[in-house]
């Protein structure tokens, strides 16, 4: 009885010990599996696999939000190498992480969303469009799956691309004017 009773309390101290592993790893550095542990779309970005999974995404998809004929892939990273707002936590264990370019804000910015295993469920784009130059109104653009679409991700999106903490940046507001004929949503494969 007294073997079984020692056995019982060191299968419970070598738990105790690991549930106290676990817990400290949980509170360590930006996981892309677990995006509770990112602060922000910076260390977002510096997560380890992030890049692979943002191009997987976004596959060969190319646009002109931020750079001309670049792509989508490329001018998110560009955006998270800016200035970031601290991570949002959405219903259902998803994550909403925004920035923008580190050149300037004035209503050009990118958000992402994720969930809970960080696997991407949309993207946005807020920008003005620059191909041989950029347009005076702002846009928004939302990428999502064709097959993964999700309401309240969408509207996620979209409620972060008229946000006023967005709309403030705008150095003009005329250029927000009827902004909501200028969302588009793109399927990717």
């Amino acid at each position: 009885m007294r073997k079984l009773l020692k056995l019982a309390c060191l299968i419970a101290l070598a738990w105790s010990a690991s549930m106290s592993v676990s817990a400290a790893t949980a509170t360590g550095p930006c996981r892309l599996i677990d995006p509770s542990t990112c602060s922000d779309a910076k260390a977002l970005a510096r997560a380890n696999g992030f890049v692979q999974a943002l191009s997987h995404f976004a596959g060969d998809a190319k646009a002109s939000y931020f750079s001309t004929d670049r792509s989508v892939s490329s001018q998110a990273l560009s955006a998270f190498g800016g200035t970031s707002e601290n991570m949002l936590v959405l219903a259902d264990k998803r994550y909403l992480f925004s920035a923008c370019p580190s050149r300037d804000c004035g209503g050009s910015a990118a958000a992402i969303v994720l969930n809970e295993f960080g696997q991407i469920e949309g993207m946005a784009f807020s920008s003005f469009h620059c191909e041989t130059g950029c347009e005076d109104f702002r846009h928004l653009d939302i990428y999502m799956r064709k097959d993964g679409q999700d309401d309240a991700v969408l509207a996620a999106l979209k409620a972060w691309g008229t946000s006023d903490n967005l709309r403030k940046t705008v150095s003009r507001p005329e250029a927000d004017e009827g902004i909501d004929q200028r969302m588009d949503v793109h399927l990717l494969p």
